[in-house]
Formats: C-alpha cells, structure tokens, sequence
C-alpha cells in the first residue's frame, strides 16, 4: 500500500512549500509535482502520478483545488479511485474516503454532481423550449440560399462541381451531398461524354 502525493502550483511564483511539508507529514511516499496552471488540460505530472496508483494505495493532496476545476472533474476523479479501491486524502480540506466521514463526502457529493447536472439539463430544455416558442429556427439549416444556387447552376448548366462550388462558396463534398439527397443523378464526367 503505497501513500502517494501530488501538488501543484499555478503560476511560476509559487512555491510547493506548503503543500510538500504537508505531504512529508502526512507520510506521503512519491510525490508527483506539476508546474502549470490548472486550466491547461495536459497535466502530465497527474496523469503519471493516477497512472502509478494500484488498489489500496493512497492518494494524498493538499487541498481540492489543487486536483480539479470543477466539481464534475473531481467527481469523476473520485469514482475511479473507488473503482479501483484507491483511497483519497485532501489534507487542508479533512477529507479521507477511508473513513465513514469521507465516505459520506462522496455520497454528497455525488448526489451535487447529479442535481447539478439535472438542474443544467433542465436549464437547456426550457431555453430550447423558448426559443420554439419564438419562432427561432434550431439546429443547422437543412438548406441555404446558396445550396438552391448550386443545384439551379448543376441542373441548368454544364458547369463543373468544382466551378459551381467556387461560385457558391460551397465545398465539392457539400454540394454532391445535396445533390444525392435530391435524388439528382451525377452527370457523366467530362471525358465519359466525349
């Protein structure tokens, strides 16, 4: 059962000082030391130090925001630990899921994730809702003045795709999609009626 660490400090000013004589006193074994902010999504020093972790281990930080940005990132964080039978330690913050009082913390914690992410969800319905209701069109547009173009110009004309797609400002792929869903039959190419 190995009791590993990991730290992290936002800005190049920072020092892990705090957080590495909390770590050494709490008895961490390995600690795995990030030097970048916690909006970049490439934290490698995490991922190498979740990556070093086995069942029974311990994972220990100093404090929550040192780990995640959200709630639903730490959330999934602390499902896979207790997939995995890992236990977490955030020492600033009293928390250890090895214990009854952690373990609660999780379940409240869990039970946030889900009404936030209900609470979101319903928010989206009811604006989408809104928007029906005044008339607002939702979703890409099935077609546009200039696929009408292009297809007047294929059908009327001996015009290339290539040609009409640099008249409309419409891509090659685009307009032999609308042309199949018109059920328009290709033309021959150029070579095949001479």
């Amino acid at each position: 059962m190995t009791v590993i660490g990991y730290m992290r400090v936002s800005t190049p000013h920072q020092k892990f000082d705090s957080q590495q004589k909390a770590l050494k006193d709490y008895g961490v074994e390995i600690v795995y030391k990030e030097h970048e902010s916690g909006r970049k999504e490439a934290r490698t020093e995490l991922n190498n130090a979740l990556s070093a972790l086995q069942p029974g281990d311990t994972f220990v930080i100093f404090k929550l925001d040192r780990l995640a940005r959200s709630t639903k990132q730490l959330l999934s964080i602390l499902e896979g630990f207790e997939k995995q039978n890992i236990h977490f330690v955030s020492i600033q913050n009293d928390i250890d899921t090895s214990t009854p009082m952690g373990k609660f913390f999780f379940t409240v914690m869990s039970a946030f994730s889900e009404m936030e992410a209900a609470l979101i969800r319903e928010r989206v319905l009811a604006g989408l809702d809104a928007a029906r209701d005044n008339g607002t069109t939702l979703g890409r547009p099935s077609r546009t003045k200039e696929i009408d173009e292009a297809i007047k110009l294929y059908v009327n004309t001996d015009f290339s795709v290539k040609k009409i797609s640099q008249i409309c400002h419409i891509s090659v792929p685009t307009i032999y999609n609308h042309l199949q869903r018109e059920n328009i039959p290709r033309r021959k190419s150029y070579r095949e009626r001479h």
